[in-house]
């Protein structure tokens, strides 16, 4: 609801002061601190046990792929932090045409360097980016692996 140039949510009537989280309008997401509609701000809300991504006050559905906020990057599928992947992703969506795989926990992109596993197999993952470039040996877990374009074998 419109008042004194800004807007406001609105509970029995009266201004919910008590109102910081997403709100529902008419179809429209609104990010609201205090009561009042924040159309100023761009970054992330929590709702409903999850992270949204906010642009000029409103829930942006078109926000996808790796999205960076406070120094590191996390994963976005309309919005929505995809908090529930862990492991290696494939960065398939972004702008630039930057498809590598990527080391996820919880959604964000992990920078370590260490072996994975993915769809049954072993890969090399440094800085968090599974590392195809990567031949000759690798010891893990007690024994020597060779590693042929990143990935373990024998």
């Amino acid at each position: 609801m419109p008042y004194d140039g800004s807007l406001f949510f609105i509970k029995n009537g009266l201004i919910d002061f008590d109102a910081n989280e997403l709100c529902l309008y008419e179809d429209v997401w609104y990010y609201v601190s205090l009561g009042q509609v924040q159309l100023q701000y761009t970054g992330l809300a929590m709702h409903d046990g999850a992270w949204f991504y906010i642009t000029d006050g409103i829930l942006d559905t078109t926000v996808n792929g790796l999205i960076p906020y406070d120094g590191e990057r996390f994963l976005f599928a309309a919005g929505r932090l995809v908090s529930e992947h862990n492991g290696l992703w494939l960065n398939a969506a972004s702008i630039g045409g930057d498809r590598k795989w990527y080391f996820l926990a919880e959604g964000r992109v992990c920078s370590v360097s260490q072996v994975v596993m993915y769809d049954g197999a072993w890969f090399v993952v440094k800085n968090g980016i599974f590392d195809s470039s990567y031949n000759g040996t690798i010891e893990y877990d007690g024994a020597t692996f060779k590693v042929v374009n990143g990935q373990l074998y024998g």
